[in-house]
């Protein structure tokens, strides 16, 4: 993520300023008042805020961080900007625009085409970025929402004393047909020379319905009922759709001890778990970076499957970008935009979507569908003394998953005389689930570690929680994330 005068230069390294605790603003395109998304507002050394989508930013200081008189706003494409810091900052700051329609003087002797530039990236991947170990600040918010279009178990036979069409019927009309969470969490980060990701969240906010979370525990304990009072606890089930066995033989007695809620799951395990998944998440968005070999955004390490074109330059803070638009050959998956340093060239910014109707075809077979429809990522680096550090990462996807099939259920009991087989169950299960993920992350902060503090990092599941209904912009007070969005701050979740 991205990211002279003297006598401003000389200010902004000798002159302390005392100003008000917030600052915020909205930045604004000068030519078009377009918002900016993504600037990069540095208000001291390592010390800033990122603009989120909408143009807007927020920077809550801290008794003890020390100030400048200016805070200097860059954004690739734009010209930096300095303002000064005093009790009337505008709520609105202009930057202006400066794109390259024809080549620059200074690269007029450079004959490269973009496959040329493609070449040169990768040829300098390991000297432009980190490969070892650091440590920084990290912001993740997550946005979930998930619609059922179809949910429906049709009964055909049922021997189960009062397992019927009624029971099912009641348990899926207590069950929320729509799902909305967003999960905000902020904390330290360490990732070694592979990027693996070590991380102690310190506070965590969720944005979830109190009605939605007891309706999904309500029809699990409905269910957990039904079988308690229908089978024999000694029993075990075999699950089958058509002539596929889908389960992995377990007595009933252990099915309904491992969905029953376990109080010692709560507090301390809630919270390993929940630090736990951030983890992995943020590991998997490192890993997806393609800059990385494994990576599956294959733009770099399958770039013979791409066709890559130079479409203009851009200005950077200190340097000019070439922009590189790219698209499939064949059966490639992404199209985008490429950002690169003509100096060193790094990429700074990508901007990566899918480039087919349905992005990715998981499975579409015998009834079964799952599939990506839609994808982007946008990732921006930002230099760290002489190496690039990812500073944000955008991924956002809508997924597609449907279920037609027959299911059979049957009871058998090995401990019983005759026959195994106590009871059976077939019904026709239709789902289709409509889900959208979005994950944006910020990392602030960012300083060179060493391989003895990672390994005796160890993270700890001490950090803070709020549950809300609705956004609780006072939850971060004294901390600078990445504004919310309108959508965000308005939203409530009505129980």
């Amino acid at each position: 993520m991205l990211r002279k005068f003297i006598f401003l230069l000389i200010l902004l390294l000798v002159t302390p300023v005392a100003i008000a605790q917030t600052i915020s603003a909205k930045l604004l395109d000068t030519e078009s008042s377009e918002p900016i998304p993504f600037a990069t507002i540095q208000f001291a050394k390592n010390i800033g805020v990122m603009s989120n989508e909408e143009g807007d930013f927020v920077f809550e200081k801290s008794e003890n961080i020390v100030l400048k008189d200016s805070i200097e706003i860059s954004s690739l494409g734009f010209k930096t900007k300095r303002v000064f810091l005093n009790d009337s900052i505008p709520n609105v700051i202009y930057l202006d625009a400066k794109v390259f329609e024809i080549t620059p003087v200074v690269l007029s002797n450079i004959k490269l085409t973009a496959e040329d530039i493609i070449d040169k990236v990768k040829l300098n991947l390991s000297k432009n970025y980190y490969t070892s170990y650091t440590k920084s600040t990290v912001f993740l918010r997550e946005t979930y929402k998930q619609r059922f279009k179809y949910f429906d178990f049709d009964v055909k036979k049922s021997t189960f004393e009062n397992i019927n069409q009624k029971v099912f019927d009641t348990i899926l009309n207590n069950f929320p047909k729509r799902f909305t969470a967003l999960v905000e969490s902020f904390g330290d980060i360490k990732l070694d020379d592979g990027n693996q990701v070590k991380l102690q969240l310190k506070k965590t906010m969720i944005v979830q319905s109190k009605h939605q979370k007891s309706s999904i525990e309500g029809m699990q304990k409905d269910f957990i009922t039904a079988l308690e009072k229908n089978t024999k606890s000694d029993s075990y089930l075999v699950i089958k759709s058509g002539i596929i066995r889908l389960d992995k033989t377990e007595s009933i007695d252990s099915i309904t001890k491992s969905m029953k809620p376990n109080a010692n799951n709560s507090g301390e395990k809630m919270r390993e778990n929940s630090q736990n998944y951030r983890t992995s998440t943020l590991n998997n968005l490192l890993k997806n970076i393609y800059i990385n070999k494994d990576a599956e955004v294959d733009i770099l390490n399958k770039s013979s499957r791409y066709e890559f074109s130079k479409v203009g330059y851009v200005e950077l803070e200190d340097a000019i970008a070439f922009v590189l638009e790219f698209k499939p050959k064949g059966n490639a998956k992404y199209k985008g935009k490429l950002y690169i340093n003509t100096e060193d060239y790094a990429i700074v910014k990508s901007e990566v979507v899918g480039a087919r109707k349905v992005f990715d075809k998981k499975m579409n077979m015998l009834g079964i569908n799952a599939n990506e429809l839609t994808y982007s990522n946008t990732v921006i680096f930002s230099k760290v003394g002489d190496k690039y550090h990812v500073k944000y990462i955008k991924r956002e996807a809508t997924q597609q998953v449907g279920i037609d099939r027959p299911i059979k259920i049957v009871e058998k009991n090995k401990n019983v005389s005759g026959k195994n087989t106590q009871n059976k169950l077939s019904f026709q299960m239709t789902i289709s689930i409509h889900n959208y993920d979005k994950k944006e992350v910020v990392f602030n902060h960012v300083e060179s570690d060493s391989k003895t503090n990672y390994e005796s990092f160890k993270p700890k599941a001490d950090f803070k929680t709020g549950k809300f209904n609705s956004y609780n912009k006072q939850f971060w007070k004294g901390y600078n994330i990445l504004t919310p969005e309108k959508a965000i701050q308005e939203l409530k979740i009505e129980d």
